[in-house]
């Protein structure tokens, strides 16, 4: 999906959700009662996230808010950005972060779209490095920012150190990705669930992310992230990191501090700062 808009879900999104719920709760049966807890609380804040309802009554306000950050040259706001939910999330998981990109200038926007209950991480990652090269012809621009959230940000990871459309990739932020594994993983269905899975083989044999190439990164996590610990979210080594306090799994990408944090990143690369002004402590 490309033109910052959010493809309609509205017809079949409940249903689809709910059979999802019903699926991790299938899922959840075996494991230790804390475990089994914690995912069911995400499998139903997904549901809740899914929701034509909660779109409409809870959609974020339009008014910029007052700042320091820099407003982004005309030129720049050109740049395409290319946005990859996570594991069972739909589109609207970007709802807000779309909102305060708006806000800023940038409406240059492709949200990807995948089945992450069908496809592992490679194959969500030619899906990803096709939309990243596609935004790239379209706007005739030098490259594209990319933005994953949880299984997004492997997806991005992988596309970027496995299928090398470096020269289409100016940035790559994750955000609550389980760089090293996460342990509630082992609740969910299909390859992609597998392969976040503590110590899987595709971690295994994904190099470490530096700071070496032409792609700046940046890795966010939250601190009361039970999901995704922010030891796996920020497990990048010698590349930025960011932490926003208070923030969840499933809420963290709607808090305004994310929000301010990726555009900072996005500053920072259009200005070539040597680092990122990250905001989140």
């Amino acid at each position: 999906m490309t033109g910052d808009m959010l493809a309609p879900e509205h017809g079949d999104s409940s249903m689809k959700a709910t059979g999802l719920l019903q699926q991790s709760v299938r899922a959840v049966v075996s494991m230790p009662a804390e475990a089994a807890v914690l995912a069911l609380a995400s499998a139903f804040q997904t549901t809740l996230k899914a929701a034509p309802w909660r779109r409409r009554n809870n959609r974020p306000s339009d008014r910029p808010e007052d700042g320091d950050l820099a407003w982004p040259p005309e030129d720049s706001r050109q740049t395409p950005i290319v946005l990859v939910p996570g594991y069972l999330s739909t589109t609207a998981c970007w709802e807000s972060l779309l909102v305060r990109l708006r806000q800023r200038g940038y409406h240059n926007i492709t949200v990807v779209q995948y089945n992450s209950l069908r496809m592992g991480v490679p194959e969500i990652a030619e899906t990803v490095a096709e939309e990243a090269s596609a935004a790239a012809r379209r706007s005739g621009t030098r490259g594209v920012h990319l933005i994953g959230y949880s299984l997004g940000g492997l997806a991005i990871r992988y596309a970027l150190q496995f299928l090398g459309p470096d020269a289409d990739a100016l940035s790559a932020i994750t955000i609550a990705t389980p760089h090293h594994g996460a342990p509630l993983a082992y609740a969910g269905l299909g390859p992609a669930a597998k392969q976040m899975r503590l110590k899987s083989a595709l971690l295994d044999e994904l190099p470490p992310i530096d700071s070496g190439g032409r792609v700046r990164w940046l890795l966010i996590g939250g601190k009361a992230d039970l999901v995704v610990p922010i030891s796996s979210a920020t497990a990048g080594g010698h590349v930025a990191s960011a932490s926003i306090p208070v923030s969840g799994h499933l809420n963290i990408i709607d808090t305004p501090l994310l929000a301010d944090t990726v555009i900072s990143h996005l500053a920072s690369c259009r200005t070539g700062r040597k680092s990122p002004r990250v905001l989140a402590s």
